[in-house]
C-alpha cells in the first residue's frame, strides 16, 4: 500500500526545515592570511576545541562550525601562530585575519607558459645551512621572518637565490622563466694554428674560482652554459708557447653563440 501523498510532502518539508535549522545553527570561520598574497598557501590551520582538533582550514578558505569558542593554530615554516578565543556565532562569519607571516612563492614557466613543477629547496642562509622546507614551483608557503637560500631543480644546472629576506606582511615572489642555454666556443691557437688538441679549457663563474665546466684536449672546446658572465682559463700541455692563458668577463646572453680565440704565443 502506497503512503498518502500528504505524508510524502510532510516528510520533504521536515527535511528542508531540519536542513535550514542546521544551517542556521552553524557559523563560519574564514582564514584570511594577507588577502590574495597568502590565499591558497599550503599551510593548513588546525581548529581546536576542548583540547582536540575538530577541523582545519586553508588560508583564504571558509569552513562551517558549530557556535562556540575555538583555538586556531597556523603552522608556518620556522614556528606557528596561535589565536585563542575565536568566537563563532550562528549564521555569521568570523574572519580571522593574520598578517604577521611571510609568504614565499617561486614561479616557473616553460616556453608554453605552463608551470613544470620543479622542486624547490629552502635552507637557512647561515651555516650549517640547515634545510627548512621543500615544495614545488607554484606553491605558496608561509614562513616566520627569516633570511633564506632558495634552490630550484630546473635544467640545465639548477638556479639559486642567496639571502632572500622574508618579511612579515610581505610576499617574496621569485620568478624563473625558461632560460635558453648559450653556446661558448673557445679556439686555442699557437702561431695562428689551431691548438685545441694540446690544450685543456676550464670555465669559471666570473670573478671566482668556482668551476662551471671543463674540456680536455680534443678537436673543439664547446660549452653549453647558462646566460651570465664567465672567465676562461686555458692550460697549454704542449710544452710550447705560454703554459696558460686567461680570458676574463665573457658575457653570454640567453641563446647566444659566442666564440673566443685564445693565442698562446
Amino acid at each position: 500500500m502506497k503512503p498518502p501523498r500528504i505524508s510524502l510532502c510532510l516528510a520533504a518539508m521536515l527535511a528542508i526545515a531540519t536542513s535550514s535549522a542546521f544551517a542556521a545553527a552553524t557559523g563560519k570561520l574564514k582564514l584570511d592570511v594577507m588577502g590574495d598574497q597568502g590565499a591558497g598557501a599550503k599551510n593548513p590551520a588546525q581548529i581546536i576545541a576542548a583540547g582536540k582538533q575538530v577541523g582545519e582550514v586553508m588560508p583564504g578558505a571558509t569552513v562551517d562550525l558549530p557556535p562556540g569558542e575555538y583555538t586556531v593554530v597556523l603552522p608556518i615554516i620556522g614556528g606557528h601562530i596561535t589565536r585563542t578565543g575565536v568566537a563563532i556565532e550562528a549564521g555569521r562569519t568570523h574572519t580571522l585575519l593574520i598578517t604577521d607571516v611571510a609568504v614565499l612563492q617561486v614561479s616557473a614557466k616553460d616556453r608554453n607558459g605552463h608551470d613544470p613543477g620543479f622542486g624547490v629547496t629552502v635552507t637557512d642562509t647561515n651555516p650549517p645551512n640547515g634545510k627548512l622546507a621543500s615544495f614545488v614551483t607554484g606553491d605558496k608557503m608561509l614562513f616566520a621572518p627569516a633570511q633564506v637560500d632558495v634552490k630550484v631543480d630546473a635544467p640545465p644546472q639548477g638556479y639559486d637565490w642567496h639571502a632572500i629576506t622574508l618579511q612579515p606582511g610581505h610576499r617574496a615572489l621569485l620568478t624563473l622563466d625558461e632560460v635558453v642555454p648559450a653556446q661558448l666556443d673557445v679556439q686555442t691557437v699557437l702561431q695562428r694554428i689551431p691548438f685545441n688538441d694540446k690544450t685543456r679549457v676550464v670555465v669559471l663563474h666570473a670573478g671566482t674560482q668556482k668551476q662551471v665546466a671543463s674540456s680536455d684536449p680534443g678537436d673543439v672546446h664547446r660549452f653549453k652554459l647558462d646566460p651570465g658572465d664567465y672567465d676562461v682559463y686555458v692550460e697549454n700541455r704542449s710544452g710550447k708557447g705560454k703554459p696558460y692563458a686567461t680570458v676574463d668577463g665573457v658575457h653570454l646572453d640567453s641563446g647566444a653563440k659566442v666564440e673566443r680565440t685564445v693565442p698562446l704565443d
